[in-house]
C-alpha cells in the first residue's frame, strides 16, 4: 500500500498544512479518506482527478474533513454532463446519515444534482466490516464532540493502516489500532495543552504502545502545536517510530 498525506491541518491549514486528507493507494484502487479544504488542489497536483478515484470514506461530518466533498461530487458530474466523460462507478462511504449529509448540503449551496448523479453510490458503514474488491475496511465507533465518528482500519497486501479522524481516548480507537502497521492519528493538542475532544500525544503514545503499533504518523496538527516536539512527546510512551506528518508525504506499507 502506498499513503499520501494530502493534508495534514485541521481549521486552522495554512500552506504547509492543508485541511484533512489522504490517499490511499493499493494495486490499481485509488482511495480518498477525508475531504478538507485544499485536498482537490493537493490531488491535481499527484495528477489525480475525481474520475481516477474509486472510494471515498468519510469519518466524521464537521466541516474541517467535509468541505470539498461536495464540490468533488458536483465536479465529477460536470465532467460527465459537459465534456463526456463516461462515469465509472465510485462509492462514498461515511459515518450514519452520509446520504442525507450530501443531500443536505446540497439544498444549502441551491445546487441540487445530486438526483442527477450518475454512478455515485452512499453507504453507512459504522462497526462493521467490508471487503472491497481486494481490500478490507472495519469503522470503528469513536468519541469526538457530539458527532457519529468513526475512524478506519484498512487491510491490504497484508498490512494493516488505521486512519483515526478525529477522536479523544477512547475504547472505539483502542480496539481499532490493534497490532496495526501503521496508525495515523489526530494529533492536535501537545500534552501541556490539551483539547478535550482530540487525543493528547501522551495518550497516542500509551494506547500505540498497548496495541502493538507499529508506526504512528502524527497529523491534523493545530498551531498551537506547530513550536513544540510532538514525536517526542509520543515517544515518551511509545518506543516504536513516530513521524511527523507533512503534506505530500509519501509513506509506503
Amino acid at each position: 500500500m502506498k499513503i499520501t498525506l494530502l493534508g495534514t491541518g485541521s481549521f486552522v491549514s495554512d500552506l504547509e498544512h492543508m485541511g484533512p486528507g489522504y490517499l490511499l493507494e493499493t494495486d490499481d484502487k485509488k482511495i480518498l479518506v477525508d475531504t478538507g479544504c485544499g485536498v482537490q488542489i493537493q490531488l491535481i497536483k499527484l495528477g489525480i482527478n475525481i474520475y481516477d478515484l474509486d472510494y471515498i470514506f468519510i469519518t466524521h461530518f464537521h466541516p474541517d474533513h467535509t468541505v470539498e466533498l461536495y464540490s468533488m461530487l458536483v465536479r465529477r458530474y460536470m465532467l460527465s454532463a459537459f465534456y463526456g466523460k463516461d462515469p465509472r462507478p465510485l462509492y462514498v462511504y461515511g459515518p450514519k446519515g452520509i446520504a442525507e449529509f450530501i443531500k443536505g448540503i446540497a439544498k444549502i449551496h441551491q445546487l441540487d444534482l445530486v438526483p442527477q448523479f450518475k454512478e455515485i453510490y452512499f453507504e453507512e458503514l459504522v462497526d462493521k466490516m467490508k471487503e472491497l474488491d481486494n481490500f478490507s475496511v472495519e469503522a470503528f465507533a469513536v468519541d469526538h464532540l457530539n458527532s457519529d465518528a468513526v475512524s478506519y482500519r484498512f487491510q491490504a497486501e497484508g498490512k494493516k493502516v488505521v486512519f483515526s479522524g478525529d477522536t479523544k481516548l477512547c475504547e472505539g480507537i483502542q480496539k481499532a489500532i490493534q497490532d496495526v502497521d501503521l496508525f495515523i492519528t489526530d494529533c492536535s493538542a501537545p500534552k501541556d495543552n490539551p483539547i478535550e475532544p482530540h487525543l493528547l500525544t501522551t495518550e497516542i503514545g500509551e494506547i500505540s504502545k498497548k496495541a502493538n503499533v507499529k508506526k504512528v504518523v502524527l497529523s491534523h496538527l493545530l498551531p498551537l502545536g506547530y513550536d513544540t516536539d510532538l514525536v517526542s512527546e509520543v515517544k515518551e510512551k511509545f518506543d516504536g517510530e513516530v513521524v511527523l506528518g507533512k503534506d505530500l508525504m509519501e509513506l509506503e506499507v
